[in-house]
């Protein structure tokens, strides 16, 4: 018994010093460029002003790549939707995802109804620039889901922020109020 106990505490002790590494690399500013040289993030403020239609095009491009299933019996996999969406978000919101299994959901959607998924339209509104550089927004993204029967579009909202990392705009923040699809207990 007294082995299980200390076991346990280890068991413990590693996911505490897990999530501690994860957190405070989560925290660091800089992002190391693959010659191993580190490059300070530059805030939106320090760049050129961001339009709303350069975020729109991002942000519509990012929804595009992680929620576009074209064939829902054969839907993409985590991973090729990872993939697809990996230009669009800073490395720190990626690796977020990438935890938090986001990629599986569109294609476990798409294949318990059996019909596919598309987005048809987004609509981001400035709500704030931050101290930091940053410039939140709140978004409605129209979805159509559908099959040769049916047709069906969905309207979520949420809340994005992006930011210029390199000379290019990144989404740094994504959360969503979800929306209930039809035929299933959850939804997207």
């Amino acid at each position: 018994m007294y082995k299980n106990g200390v076991a346990n505490i280890k068991n413990f002790l590693a996911i505490v010093l897990f999530v501690l590494i994860i957190g405070a690399s989560a925290c660091n500013k800089e992002v190391v460029k693959e010659n191993g040289e580190a490059s300070e993030r530059k805030s939106v403020k320090e760049e050129n002003v961001v339009k709303v239609e350069e975020a729109e095009k991002l942000f519509k491009g990012y929804y595009t790549a992680r929620y576009t299933i074209k064939d829902p019996a054969n839907p993409p996999t985590f991973a090729k939707i990872a993939d697809n969406v990996k230009e669009y978000l800073s490395e720190d919101e990626y690796n977020a995802q990438i935890l938090n299994r986001n990629y599986s959901i569109p294609s476990l959607v798409a294949k318990e109804i059996n019909k596919s998924i598309v987005v048809q339209d987004v609509k981001l509104e400035e709500q704030r620039k931050n101290e930091d550089g940053t410039i939140d927004y709140t978004y409605t993204t129209e979805f159509k889901v559908y099959d040769e029967n049916s047709s069906k579009v969905y309207e979520k909202e949420g809340e994005v922020t992006i930011t210029t990392i390199d000379h290019e705009l990144k989404v740094t923040r994504d959360w969503s109020r979800g929306i209930k699809i039809d035929g299933l207990d959850g939804g997207l």
